[in-house]
């Protein structure tokens, strides 16, 4: 399935955790990151529109960092924008990016993202 996935956060959070979950697992093409710190919400909803038309995904898949925030609002706007086929997660971590990248290739779309949401749960733990 092509899938074009989607890291925005505040900071330079989107980019770090990308470069840490592919350094993990080996590069992958499939992540591309943003940061509501170096673009305005236009120029990424912009820049992730160019890329939904040259790459024509079947899925994509908007993770970020805060539900309720501007990130929030972005991946919403992309969703209303391209409903049959945007999903986007809040709560990015990792574990979360680290699960994609393994499975997205061999997971039915809906086994995907029940397979990202319990994988980056398992992540967090208190002890």
């Amino acid at each position: 399935m092509n899938i074009l996935a989607i890291v925005v956060t505040h900071g330079d959070l989107a980019c770090s955790l990308a470069k840490v979950s592919e350094k993990l697992v080996g590069a992958q093409e499939q992540l591309h990151c943003y940061s509501t710190q170096v673009l305005s919400s236009e120029e990424i909803i912009r820049e992730i529109n160019d890329e939904i038309r040259t790459r024509n995904p079947e899925k994509i898949l908007v993770f970020v960092d805060l539900m309720g925030s501007n990130c929030w609002i972005i991946g919403n706007k992309l969703k209303h924008e391209h409903a049959d086929k945007t999903t986007v997660i809040s709560g990015v971590n990792v574990p979360m990016l680290i699960s994609f990248l393994i499975n997205h290739a061999r997971l039915e779309w809906q086994a995907l993202l029940d397979k990202i949401v319990t994988d980056a749960q398992k992540g967090m733990v208190v002890r």
